[in-house]
C-alpha cells in the first residue's frame, strides 16, 4: 500500500499554496475570502490545490466517467468547509513523485517551481519511512492489520496454537509481518498464495491449518462470517493526515472528522458508512474526542 501526504506551501511567488496527498500530496492553497465551496474549474489564488500522485482505489482513483472519486477525495469534500480557512474553492491535481520534502523545499515539479512547505495535511501510511518521522498526524483514520484466519470449530484458539501448522500467506504485506515474527515464521511449513480466495479454498480443502492474510483483502469477502479470525493481529498499517510538525491544525481536522463521526452534529454518523462503501466493512478505528467532551 502506498504512502499518503499532504502540503500547504508557498510558491516563489508569495502565493499561498496548500497540498494534499492521500496515498496522495496535496501542494497548494491560498488564503483570501470565502465563498461557495465545491471543486474549481479554474485555479486562482483564493484555491486550494489538492495534489495526488498517483490512484489507488479504493482511496483515490478514477470512475468509468473519469471522474476522481474514492475514499480520500469523498472524506476531504465532507470537511473541507470546517477546514477550508479563507480559500473559496479547492482543486485536484496530479503531480509529479519526483517531490523533494524537506524543512522548506516540499515539492519541485518538472518546469523546476518549488513549493515551501508551509504545512501538511493528508491521509497517510503513518509512521512508515525516515521522511514520516518529520511530521504530525491526526488519529488513526483507516487500519489495515495482518490476520490470522482459521476454519471455525477447529482447535486453533489463539498464536500459540500455530507451531508446527501449515500455513497460508497472501499479500508481500502479510508476508513481511510474518518474516518479522521468527517464533511462528520458524516453527511451520508457509506456502504462498497469490489471492486470499485461493488461499481460503487450500484452506477449506485441509491443505493448510490457518491463512495469514490483511484486513483489507479478507473483511469485504461474503464468505468471511464463516471463518474465525485469531485474537490480536502480526502488524498493522495506519493511515492518518498529515501536518507539518507540531502544527496547531492537527486538532482541526481531528475534530472535522470527529464531527462527520458523531450523531451530536450531524444526526447521524456520516463517516462510518464512507469507509464501509469504500472499503467494504468498517475499516476505521479513529476515536478521537474533543476534549471539551471528554
Amino acid at each position: 500500500m502506498l504512502p499518503f501526504s499532504t502540503f500547504i506551501c508557498f510558491n516563489n511567488l508569495s502565493t499561498k499554496i496548500f497540498a494534499f496527498l492521500l496515498c496522495i500530496a496535496v501542494i497548494g492553497c491560498v488564503f483570501n475570502g470565502c465563498s461557495k465551496s465545491g471543486e474549481a474549474d479554474e485555479i486562482t489564488d483564493k484555491t486550494m490545490l489538492i495534489a495526488y500522485t498517483e490512484e489507488v482505489a479504493p482511496f483515490l482513483y478514477k470512475d468509468k466517467n473519469g471522474k476522481l472519486t474514492g475514499f480520500d477525495v469523498d472524506l476531504f469534500e465532507k470537511i473541507y468547509d470546517n477546514v477550508k480557512n479563507d480559500t473559496k474553492n479547492y482543486k485536484f491535481v496530479k503531480v509529479d513523485k519526483d517531490y523533494k520534502v524537506g524543512d522548506d523545499i516540499a515539492y519541485t515539479d518538472k518546469k523546476g517551481t518549488e513549493y515551501i512547505a508551509y504545512t501538511m495535511i493528508g491521509a497517510v501510511q503513518k509512521n512508515v519511512g525516515s521522511v514520516n518521522e518529520d511530521f504530525s498526524f491526526t488519529d488513526d483514520i483507516i487500519t489495515n492489520k495482518i490476520i490470522t484466519v482459521t476454519k471455525s470449530g477447529n482447535n486453533i484458539s489463539d498464536y500459540s496454537d500455530l507451531t508446527g501448522k501449515k500455513l497460508a500467506v497472501v499479500t508481500d504485506t502479510a508476508k513481511a509481518a510474518l518474516d518479522k515474527n521468527a517464533t511462528i515464521k520458524n516453527n511451520n511449513k508457509n506456502v504462498v498464495y497469490p489471492t486470499v480466495e485461493d488461499a481460503l479454498a487450500a484452506l477449506d480443502k485441509g491443505s493448510v491449518d490457518a491463512v495469514v492474510t490483511d484486513e483489507f483483502s479478507f473483511s469485504p469477502l461474503d464468505t468471511a462470517e464463516s471463518y474465525q479470525v485469531l485474537n490480536g493481529s502480526l502488524g498493522e498499517t495506519s493511515y492518518a493526515f498529515m501536518f507539518k510538525k507540531g502544527d496547531w491544525v492537527v486538532d482541526n481536522w481531528n475534530e472535522a472528522i470527529y464531527e462527520l463521526k458523531s450523531p451530536d452534529y450531524n444526526d447521524k454518523d456520516e463517516f462510518t458508512p464512507m469507509v464501509e462503501k469504500y472499503f467494504g466493512y468498517n475499516a476505521s478505528n479513529f476515536d478521537f474526542v474533543p476534549s471539551k467532551t471528554k
